[in-house]
C-alpha cells in the first residue's frame, strides 16, 4: 500500500495537489491560489451580536430625527443597526421594551452630559443673573447643535408621552433628570425654590430647546433667545437699547416675501373647509404634524380625499389651516367674553376646553416638525416671536397689576408655561394653574420691566 505524504487528507483529493498547494503558500514568489474551494464550509456562522445600549440610542435618534416618533418601529431600527428584527427582539423584547431601553440609555447619556455642567457649577458657587443667562444660552447651544439628534429624540418622546401612557412611564426619569438640572441652576442663580421647583423653569427650557433646534441658523432668533434668558434670570436693563433691540428682532422674525403665512385672526371657513380646518387643528394638538395626512383629515371632514387635496394640496396647507383655526378660537376667547375671568382659569380652559384647542401644544408641534420640514421654518419663527402676545392681554387683567409689564416679560412667562404643559398628561389642570401662580409671583418680584415695547405689541 503506497504511503500518503505527511499531512494529506482522506477523500477524493489528489495528494500531490495538497502538497503543491501547501508548498505554494510557503513560497513568497508564488501568487495566491485562485482555484475555487470546493470543500464545504462546516464552520458555524457567528450569531449577530445584539446592539449595545449606546448603539441603540444613536440608531433611534437618527430615525426620529429623520421621520419623527411614529417612524421609530422595530424594522427600521433593526435595519439601521444591521441586525435582524429577531435579534433585536430576542435581546430587548417588544417595541415597548425597546423604547424603555432607549430611554434608559438616554438617561445614562444625560447624566454624563449634565454631569460636566454640574461639576462646573459646583466650582462657581452663587450665580449672578448675567452669568446664569450666559451659561443657559451655552447649554442650549450645545443641546441644539452638538446634541441635536438626541435633543430631537427627547422633544419627540416628550410630545408623544402626553398621549402614550406606556412611553410616559419609561420616559419620566429622563424628563425629570433634565427638569432637576434646570431647577438647580435656577436656585443657584437666586431664584426662589418654589418657582424653580414648580416646573415652570424647566418648562421654559423645554419650549426654547424646541425652537433652538429649528431656528438656530437665524441670528435674530439667537439674539432674541439671549434677551429672554437675561430677563428670565432678572438681569437689570440699562437704558432704552434693550427695548429697541427687542422690537428689531421681533420684526426680523416676521414672514418674508413669498413665504406662506399663518394669519392671526383669519375667519373660519364655512361648510367642509371649516370642518377640515378643525380636524387639522385637533390632529395637530393631539398627535403633532405627522397626524395630518390627507386621508385622515378627509375622513374627519366627511369629504373625498381628492376634494380635500384640491383645496389643501400639501401637508403644509393643512398645518396652516389647523393653526389658523386654533388661533381664531384663542383670540376670540382672549379678546371676547372672558374679560371677567381671572387669567389662571382662562388659561386652563384654553388648554383643555373647546375640544382641546391648545395653541401652545400646536405651536410646539410646529416647532418640532420644522426641524425636519424646512417649509415650516418661517411659520415656526413667526410663532416664536409671537410667544406671549395673547398671555400679555391676560396678564394685563391681573389685580394688583404687574408693574411695567412688557412683551419680553410675557414671552418669558409664556415659554415656561407652554413647555411645562408638555410635561403633563393631556387635559391636566391643577399643576398648570399652580405653575402659573409660581411664575406670577416671580414676575412680581423680578427685575423692572421695560415699558417701551408695550404699546407697540399689545394689539399684536
Amino acid at each position: 500500500m503506497p504511503c500518503r505524504p505527511h499531512g494529506a487528507r482522506h477523500g477524493g483529493h489528489d495528494p500531490g495537489m495538497e502538497l503543491t498547494t501547501a508548498t505554494a503558500k510557503l513560497r513568497p514568489d508564488t501568487g495566491p491560489d485562485t482555484r475555487p474551494n470546493t470543500r464545504p464550509n462546516t464552520r458555524p456562522k457567528a450569531r449577530p451580536k445584539a446592539p449595545e445600549s449606546r448603539q441603540l440610542l444613536n440608531a433611534a435618534s437618527g430615525i426620529v430625527a429623520d421621520g419623527g416618533w411614529a417612524a421609530l418601529t422595530l424594522r427600521p431600527l433593526a435595519e439601521r443597526l444591521e441586525v435582524s428584527v429577531t435579534v433585536l427582539s430576542n435581546h430587548y423584547g417588544t417595541r415597548a421594551e425597546v423604547v424603555a431601553a432607549i430611554c434608559a440609555a438616554a438617561l445614562a447619556g444625560e447624566e454624563r452630559l449634565f454631569g460636566g455642567w454640574r461639576a462646573m457649577l459646583a466650582r462657581l458657587g452663587p450665580l449672578d443673573g448675567a452669568t446664569a443667562a450666559d451659561l443657559a444660552d451655552t447649554i442650549l447651544e450645545q443641546l441644539s447643535v452638538a446634541e441635536r439628534s438626541h435633543s430631537l429624540l427627547f422633544i419627540e418622546a416628550l410630545q408623544a408621552s402626553s398621549w402614550d401612557d406606556e412611553l410616559r412611564a419609561v420616559f419620566a426619569p429622563w424628563r425629570d433628570a433634565r427638569m432637576r438640572f434646570w431647577a438647580d441652576l435656577g436656585r443657584q442663580a437666586g431664584m426662589p425654590a418654589a418657582v424653580a421647583d414648580s416646573g415652570w423653569l424647566g418648562g421654559y427650557f423645554i419650549d426654547e430647546l424646541a425652537y433652538s433646534i429649528c431656528l438656530h441658523h437665524l441670528p435674530s432668533y439667537r439674539m432674541l433667545r439671549r434677551l429672554c434668558l437675561r430677563r428670565l434670570f432678572g438681569v437689570p436693563h440699562t437704558g432704552e437699547g434693550g427695548a429697541a433691540l427687542f422690537d428689531a428682532l421681533f420684526d426680523a422674525l416676521d414672514y418674508q416675501d413669498g413665504e406662506i403665512a399663518v394669519s392671526h385672526g383669519a375667519p373660519i371657513a364655512a361648510d367642509w373647509p371649516g370642518r377640515a380646518a378643525q380636524a387639522s387643528a385637533l390632529a395637530l394638538v393631539e398627535r403633532g404634524v405627522s397626524a395630518l395626512t390627507h386621508r385622515a383629515i378627509a375622513a374627519a371632514a366627511g369629504v373625498p380625499h381628492t376634494t380635500l387635496s384640491y383645496r389643501f394640496p400639501t401637508q403644509h396647507d393643512l398645518v396652516v389651516a389647523g393653526l389658523e383655526y386654533i388661533i381664531a378660537n384663542v383670540l376670540q376667547a382672549v379678546d371676547g367674553g372672558d374679560r371677567g375671568t381671572e387669567p389662571p382659569p382662562a388659561l386652563a380652559r384654553l388648554r383643555t376646553g373647546d375640544g382641546g384647542l391648545d395653541v401652545g401644544r400646536a405651536t410646539f408641534a410646529l416647532a418640532l416638525a420644522a426641524a425636519r420640514m424646512p417649509r415650516l421654518v418661517p411659520s415656526a419663527a413667526d410663532m416664536r416671536r409671537c410667544r406671549g402676545v395673547n398671555l400679555l392681554k391676560l396678564l394685563q387683567r391681573e389685580t394688583p397689576p404687574l408693574p411695567s409689564l412688557d412683551l419680553l416679560a410675557a414671552q418669558v412667562a409664556s415659554i415656561g408655561l407652554i413647555g411645562f404643559t408638555h410635561t403633563l398628561p393631556g387635559g391636566a389642570r391643577g399643576d398648570y394653574v399652580s405653575a402659573y401662580g409660581a411664575m406670577l409671583a416671580y414676575l412680581r418680584v423680578g427685575a423692572p420691566f421695560d415699558q417701551a415695547s408695550l404699546a407697540h405689541h399689545s394689539d399684536g
